[in-house]
């Protein structure tokens, strides 16, 4: 891919009716969930993100078969009876794909080495790891404790009551999730203190439920979990992503075009969906039938949003917020530090580029909107940051986004659809 990308700016407000990709973080949930199933499962309109791509890979690696018939995908799962296996797994720059297989790993007879890209050592699994050793589970921290690359001698894991801290990523209360119905006993999950992105565990177990996995939650992040069981095998349809779609709900208010993505359900499972509410609390008209629209509005009002539920969205309202008549507070932001890269520190770095005054504390960003200028911008290799300051370019000149093809990590074809939607981007 080209080393950089200028967006052209709109001449004038357009119409556009598009869809987005398919959810990554439903299609990773219902990948592990079709793998550990009693049969064949078909996931239609499953995500090609690279994310998705890396997940599929590795459990192919583990022995699970599947077949990618045009956008579906047929999953033969294996009810959790891993053939042993030994060697080393990369999960690259995935998260989801790191912290649920680091789970479903423990159930794999034989000695897996796991490991990711420098930015995955950086991100913390202690919370999870530490909640499977309490169930039996055999690892070891390979360089940094708490931290990848691990060592999982697996298949010795069981049922039983843990503890974990899931105050850095809700994809640790997932991934327990996920495999403690195949273990030997019942198991009882226990959530100390807060627990990040809450919504993305209700995600979770609304899948498990497609699959024949009913969950109880007796309270806020105390689960028991009913062992021995099977997954069912499903014919489960994957909804549109909706963090996809807030960069092109976003060219909408920036530019004043409609743009209608058909592919998200108003009645999402993803918490990001909230984010054209966010843009009609700013000034924007938003519809939803089957469908979500979104309109510009002339004057953009600032907001001070609350996004703790909805962490990935950050960087798409933060640029919004630029271009707002006034100042935006953004708050429960704590967890961007364990994203792709330190994602708040890296905002305040590129709107200054552009000339926005940024105040930014662990959890919070101060936005003093106005009138943007043109910049180079720093991807940082996080596909968020590519996508959101693209955003910024069809509203004004001089926006050129490097590293461009670092989107690929979860809407591919994101180029493709700016220009779909009558955007002009150049590459260099």
């Amino acid at each position: 891919m080209s080393n950089s990308a200028e967006i052209i700016p709109l001449r004038h407000p357009v119409q556009a009716r598009t869809t987005v990709p398919s959810s990554k973080s439903i299609t990773n949930r219902a990948m592990v969930a079709a793998a550990l199933a009693d049969g064949v499962t078909t996931l239609h309109g499953a995500s090609d993100a690279n994310d998705s791509l890396i997940m599929a890979g590795l459990l192919r690696t583990l022995g699970i078969e599947i077949e990618t018939i045009g956008n579906r995908l047929a999953i033969k799962g294996n009810c959790g009876k891993f053939k042993p296996f030994s060697g080393t797994l990369n999960a690259h720059d995935a998260g989801t794909v790191m912290r649920f297989l680091c789970a479903l790993c423990c159930m794999v007879p034989g000695e897996i080495i796991f490991e990711g890209s420098d930015r995955m050592q950086q991100r913390p699994i202690g919370g999870l790891t530490e909640a499977l050793r309490h169930l039996g589970a055999e690892i070891t921290y390979l360089k940094k404790e708490g931290f990848p690359p691990l060592k999982i001698n697996g298949g010795k894991i069981k049922g039983g009551k843990t503890r974990l801290n899931a105050s850095q990523s809700s994809q640790f209360v997932s991934a327990l999730l996920m495999i403690a119905p195949l273990l030997e006993g019942s198991s009882e999950i226990i959530c100390d203190g807060e627990i990040a992105s809450p919504p993305y565990i209700k995600m979770t177990l609304s899948v498990l439920e497609s699959f024949g996995i009913i969950i109880r939650d007796i309270s806020k992040g105390h689960y028991l979990i009913e062992g021995n069981r099977h997954y069912a095998p499903a014919e489960y349809f994957v909804e549109g992503d909706a963090s996809s779609a807030s960069y092109l709900f976003a060219v909408a208010a920036l530019t004043g075009s409609t743009v209608e993505v058909t592919n998200l359900p108003p009645l999402s499972l993803q918490s990001d969906s909230a984010f054209a509410g966010l843009l009609a609390g700013m000034g924007c008209r938003v519809s939803k039938d089957k469908t979500i629209t979104v309109t510009g509005c002339d004057t953009l009002k600032p907001i001070t949003a609350d996004l703790s539920a909805m962490p990935d969205i950050a960087q798409t309202l933060a640029v919004v917020a630029a271009f707002a008549e006034g100042e935006s507070i953004l708050t429960g932001l704590k967890t961007l530090q364990f994203k792709e890269t330190e994602r708040i520190t890296a905002l305040k770095n590129e709107l200054g580029k552009m000339g926005i005054a940024c105040e930014a504390t662990a959890d919070s960003l101060r936005i003093k909107g106005g009138k943007p200028a043109g910049a180079q911008i720093q991807t940082y290799g996080d596909h968020r940051m590519a996508m959101a300051f693209a955003v910024a370019g069809t509203k004004i000149p001089g926006v050129f986004i490097q590293d461009p093809g670092v989107v690929k990590k979860s809407f591919p074809r994101f180029w493709n659809v700016l220009s779909e939607m009558g955007i002009t981007v150049k590459f260099t």
